[in-house]
């Protein structure tokens, strides 16, 4: 035992120091031989303790688990329907691996990240701290101000306008008067000919109205053809 050499590697956990058992003797994850995987554990945790290494409660747990395993599939099964109800052993242990395997390989994706972006060098623009901008503050009696400046300019003109109301219920009024006068209708654009928006607007919403309450029918012969509004036999 003199003459023996050992070189140990660092491991982070007892987890990973399965793993490379596993990865060494290429081993599937989900049938893992639990007899040679235990030898192979403890043996290690021999070596540690002959060579005065401080041996992590994380890794002496992890012993016990895994002879508690072996303990148990070395035990005979009396039916298959027990083996059944108690299920496999190293069910839990696969779980555990899987697991830390997956996160294993996202720090290894991590670190190659990190080590990308520090070779990546950036600077500042050239004139990132010679160009200052100050806006100063104004309040609102400098605003009207500028306002009376505007408007007293030479050329300007002075406009007023004046609001513009239309009655919706005038021109339902209004439409029914025309519709009287032409019980062979009346095409839908004739509505909309005057000049004012708001007054083309209040003639639509009041063929909306009267289309809703019944006093009127829109009939139409075929598509992008005009549109013919009629009234109803109780308004003629």
């Amino acid at each position: 035992m003199s003459n023996l050499s050992l070189k140990l590697n660092a491991f982070e956990g007892p987890l990973d120091l399965l793993l490379s058992f596993i990865d060494k003797d290429k081993i599937d994850i989900y049938d893992i031989p639990i007899v040679s995987i235990t030898e192979q554990y403890m043996a290690y945790l021999r070596a540690m303790s002959e060579f005065d290494m401080e041996i992590a409660s994380e890794f002496i747990v992890m012993a016990a688990t895994l002879l508690q395993i072996k303990s148990r599939m070395l035990l005979p099964k009396q039916t298959a329907v027990e083996e059944d109800e108690e299920g496999d052993p190293r069910q839990m242990l696969v779980e555990m691996l899987l697991e830390y395997r997956r996160i294993k390989a996202c720090a290894t994706v991590l670190t190659e990240m990190k080590e990308a972006n520090a070779q990546v060098f950036t600077r500042e623009p050239y004139f990132a701290h010679s160009m200052r901008t100050s806006l100063a503050k104004y309040d609102f009696s400098v605003l009207l101000k500028a306002l009376a400046n505007i408007t007293t300019k030479e050329g300007m003109q002075e406009a007023f306008i004046t609001p513009q109301a239309f009655s919706v219920q005038e021109k339902m009024a209004e439409i029914l008067e025309l519709l009287q006068l032409k019980p062979q209708g009346i095409i839908f654009q004739e509505l909309l000919t005057v000049e004012a928006k708001g007054e083309k607007i209040a003639a639509f919403l009041a063929i909306l109205e009267l289309l809703k309450d019944g006093r009127i029918t829109v009939n139409q012969a075929a598509p992008f053809t005009p549109i013919y509004i009629f009234a109803n036999e109780g308004d003629m």
